[in-house]
């Protein structure tokens, strides 16, 4: 969706290499995952503590045989495990939605950027989608194209609209919230959630859909269709959270304690405490990763990161509330190894 992070973000210069930081902390018998997690995590905000601010870090952290996240902007992931890849919201074209003043235009065509998808993935077994809009699914039914074996977890509404698209019915899952699926070696938790308020407390494109529509060619054409969010559990016992909207349903969210935490920045007050809230709901997760934070309508290979202040209250938020807490920020296409 269109958001205040577009217009405001300024020029930066291309993200350099990452930082690395190994982690040698073994766990004792009987030690916990969550345990090793938060040792492992401190371990690796001290290797980079001499060059950023304490529980800060930017690229790879290492733990034992290793998840993978890599990142491609907006809320667009990639989770590797276990000879496994899950892609999560996978829009890699990154077109521009600006008309000739310079403003959103709903009217923008759909367009999929075939070599910038193909250079950059390499496989997929499951997509998950948030919702329905342009910069989460509009790349999804050519990834399914590219990786015939991958299937996709949506609503209804996506459903019918990636139909509309081209996609096979028959390899798509659909979801209400409350799933909790088992894939042969990982789990995924669907979970119900909200999308983020605009202003003037409104939904960007909202709508649902009972059938495919008889055509999708715009921007506008890709309503929200409900919002989800996702939990994955790998076959270590590592959990990963996606949030990629700034919203939530708290009660939907108490007790997960996932390890990892990929959530969105806000674009605003509109929600009340929304990154509080998250947070206290899910028992302060050790590594907190923003999400969906960046000027979403540049190109992959020349992406243009979101403001400072945005970030800078992101991370003041998180230690706030959790000061133990690890804030790694993704890089563009770098991975980040758990």
């Amino acid at each position: 969706m269109p958001s205040r992070r577009t217009r405001q973000a300024s020029p930066a210069a291309h993200p350099g290499p990452s930082a690395a930081g190994a982690l040698g902390a073994v766990p004792g018998p009987g030690a916990s995952r969550r345990a090793l997690v938060r040792g492992s995590l401190a371990g690796a905000a001290a290797v980079v503590a001499g060059a950023q601010s304490s529980a800060v870090a930017h690229g790879t952290l290492r733990r034992g045989a290793g998840t993978g996240l890599r990142w491609f902007g907006v809320n667009s992931w990639e989770l590797s495990f276990d000879g496994r890849t899950v892609l999560i919201d996978p829009w890699l074209t990154r077109f521009s939605t600006r008309g000739p003043d310079g403003r959103f235009d709903p009217a923008t065509p759909l367009s999929v950027d075939r070599a910038t998808i193909g250079r950059n993935l390499g496989a997929a077994d499951l997509v998950l989608v948030t919702h329905g809009h342009y910069d989460h699914m509009g790349d999804v039914p050519h990834v399914m194209e590219r990786f015939p074996g991958a299937r996709v977890v949506a609503t209804q509404t996506h459903a019918h609209l990636l139909t509309a698209m081209g996609a096979p019915a028959d390899r798509i899952i659909w979801a209400h919230g409350g799933e909790y699926l088992d894939l042969d070696g990982f789990t995924v938790q669907v979970l119900p959630s909200l999308h983020s308020l605009s202003t003037g407390y409104r939904y960007f494109a909202p709508g649902t859909l009972t059938a495919p529509p008889r055509r999708v060619h715009t921007v506008a054409d890709l309503v929200e269709g409900g919002t989800l969010a996702y939990l994955v559990t790998t076959g270590s016992g590592l959990r990963v959270l996606n949030i990629g909207t700034a919203n939530l349903i708290e009660r939907e969210l108490r007790g997960l304690r996932p390890d990892v935490a990929i959530v969105a920045v806000p674009a605003g007050r509109h929600t009340h405490r929304y990154l509080e809230r998250l947070l206290d709901a899910l028992g302060a997760p050790p590594l907190v990763v923003p999400t969906h934070h960046d000027a979403m309508d540049t190109p992959l290979d020349r992406p243009v990161r979101a403001d400072a202040d945005a970030l800078r209250s992101f991370r003041d938020t998180v230690h706030r509330v959790n000061p133990r807490a690890t804030v790694v920020e993704p890089r563009y296409l770098e991975a980040v190894t758990l």
